[in-house]
Formats: structure tokens, C-alpha cells, sequence
């Protein structure tokens, strides 16, 4: 009697063990689509950061459960990397550029971790897009190591992107880092190729441009007259027609008596100088370089046309006692 009792109270406990697995079991399932269907409610009422908590949730449900989760977690799965990219661009819609950059961010290791290569492909095209708007605030309010920090880190997204190193230039230039600023200046005009990148292409022609004109002038003042040529047409090279380098070369080409190079230069300084305020300077070169090529009557009419400071003296006294204009 005593066996036959061991054998019953056996198979019961079998029993409960089995009613027990596929109680929890049921429940299990039951929690997981209650973690989805909470999701999907706050997804509807917009709290979308407490809707991704719930559909982790929902996926960690899945997984304790095995393949009878499985439909449930893929679904789970596939709203969170859709949801931290909703989040980013609504906090880009907002300028919060910061806030924006960290879900955008959030939203690529979704995307790693759950698939999904579009949105994937679309974040990592904000992220360095936001670094760069993130680096000219910074510029704008002289923080120009995090600038750089920022302009750096859109490169990283973008390794040609023009008007990051165009943005890491004006740092540069800022903080008066000259060999740098002229690197990534020129990195900017090597790089440059879209009609967006036309204007970022303009200024940094324009910056390096002055940049070796003023540095022409130094020179000029120095006397150190091969660096001057030097300079001046290191910034020729980034405009052509630009007027001060002619100027230069002419006022030295008059002083080593070289008159028909200074002809030739203070006539194209002439021709391409747009400020009438600035011509006196070079009608007065033009003046000294017709005297000493003896055109006593080209010089006159340069000279007339300099009758202004610093230059009316000089040009009155040449103009009535060596030239003896009418």
C-alpha cells in the first residue's frame, strides 16, 4: 500500500510541474504582449523615450520565452531604431543641435543592434552635417577649441567635407595661427567640387589672397625685396586680377630703375584696382615710370591724376621743376 502511495504522489508532482511550466509559460507570453501593446500606447501619445523602454522590455520578455517570442521581439525590434531616429529629428526641428547629435547617434547603434539600414544610412548623414552647425556656434562665440573639436568630428562623417575645414580654417585664423589657417584654407580650394561648395571656395581664395598680400607688404617695408615678389605672386595665385601685388612689384621694379616692368605692373595694378581712392598710389608709380623712360608727357598726365595726399607734393614739385607739365 505504502509503494503504491510513493508511485501516486510521484506522478502528481510530475503533473504540477508540468501545469506549473505551461502556467508560466502562458504568463510569459501574456507579459510580452503586454509590454508591446504598452509600448504602442505611449508610441500613440508621443512619449516615444518610455516607448522604447517597453519594447526592450517586451524584447527581454521575448528572449526568456525562445522561439514562441520570437514574432513578438522582431516586431519589438523594429520600433526602436525608427522611434531614437523621430526623437532626433525632433529635437533637430527644436535647434537642439546637441540633443540631436546624441539620438542620432543612439539611433545608429539601434539600427547596429537591431537592423535597419535606412535609418542607419540617414542618421549618419545629420550626425556630421549637426557637428558642423555645432562648430560655427562655437566659433561664433570664440570657443574655438570646441569648434575644432566639432568641425572635427564632422569630418570624421564626411572626410571631404568642405566647409568643415573651411569652418576649422576661420578658427585658425581667429586665433591667429597662420601656417595652420593657410592649410586647411588650401585643403578647402583641393576639396571643394560642388556648386555648394562655390562660395566656402570664394572666401578661402580671398583669405589666402590677403593673407600673402599683407604679407607682401611686411616684406615690402623691410626692404626685403625678394620676399616681396615672393608674396605677391603667392597671392596672384588666388586671384589673378588682384591689384595690390601689381603695386608692389612696380615700386620695386621703379627703385632697381627697371622702368618697363614697372610700366607693365603699375598698369595692371591700374586696370584692376575697383577703389578710385586707391589709384592715386598707383598713378604716381605709372608717373615715375614714364620719367624714368624719359615720356615726360604720359608722366604729366600720371601725375595729374595724383594730386592728393600723400602724393600732391611730390607729384606738384615734379609736375613744375623736372617736368615742367603744361
Amino acid at each position: 500500500m505504502k509503494k503504491i502511495n510513493k508511485q501516486i504522489m510521484k506522478g502528481l508532482m510530475i503533473s504540477i510541474i508540468v501545469s506549473s511550466s505551461a502556467f508560466l509559460q502562458a504568463q510569459t507570453i501574456t507579459e510580452v504582449i503586454e509590454a508591446f501593446n504598452a509600448g504602442a500606447e505611449l508610441v500613440n501619445g508621443g512619449t516615444f523615450e518610455e516607448a522604447i523602454t517597453k519594447f526592450e522590455e517586451c524584447i527581454e520578455l521575448a528572449t526568456q520565452l525562445g522561439t514562441e517570442g520570437d514574432e513578438m521581439k522582431t516586431n519589438a525590434q523594429a520600433q526602436i531604431p525608427a522611434l531614437h531616429y523621430r526623437i532626433a529629428m525632433d529635437l533637430y526641428k527644436a535647434k537642439d543641435i546637441s540633443g540631436a547629435i546624441v539620438k542620432f547617434e543612439d539611433a545608429v547603434v539601434a539600427c547596429d543592434k537591431y537592423g535597419n539600414d535606412d535609418i542607419k544610412s540617414k542618421s549618419e548623414k545629420y550626425i556630421p552635417q549637426l557637428y558642423y552647425v555645432k562648430g560655427n556656434d562655437h566659433l561664433k562665440n570664440e570657443e574655438y577649441e570646441d569648434a575644432i573639436m566639432s568641425f572635427d568630428k564632422a569630418i570624421e562623417g564626411i572626410p571631404n567635407y568642405t566647409r568643415a575645414y573651411y569652418g576649422k580654417g576661420m578658427v585658425y585664423r581667429k586665433t591667429n595661427e597662420d601656417d595652420k589657417m593657410v592649410e586647411l584654407f588650401t585643403k578647402t580650394l583641393e576639396i571643394g567640387q560642388s556648386p555648394e561648395d562655390d562660395k566656402y571656395i570664394e572666401a578661402a581664395s580671398i583669405y589666402l589672397r590677403n593673407y600673402y598680400r599683407d604679407k607682401a607688404a611686411i616684406a615690402f617695408n623691410a626692404e626685403d625685396y625678394t620676399a616681396v615678389f615672393e608674396m605677391a605672386n603667392k597671392s596672384l595665385e588666388y586671384d589673378s586680377e588682384f591689384s595690390d601685388p601689381y603695386y608692389y612689384m612696380a615700386r620695386i621694379y621703379n627703385k632697381d630703375l627697371e622702368y618697363d616692368k614697372a610700366l607693365e605692373n603699375a598698369q595692371k595694378a591700374l586696370d584692376f584696382e575697383t577703389d578710385e581712392e586707391r589709384k592715386p598710389r598707383i598713378w604716381f608709380e605709372l608717373g615715375n615710370a614714364y620719367v624714368g623712360n624719359v615720356e615726360y608727357e604720359k608722366a604729366c598726365e600720371a601725375f595729374s591724376n595724383c594730386l592728393v595726399e600723400p602724393y600732391e607734393n611730390s607729384a606738384r614739385y615734379k609736375m613744375e621743376n623736372v617736368l615742367n607739365c603744361q
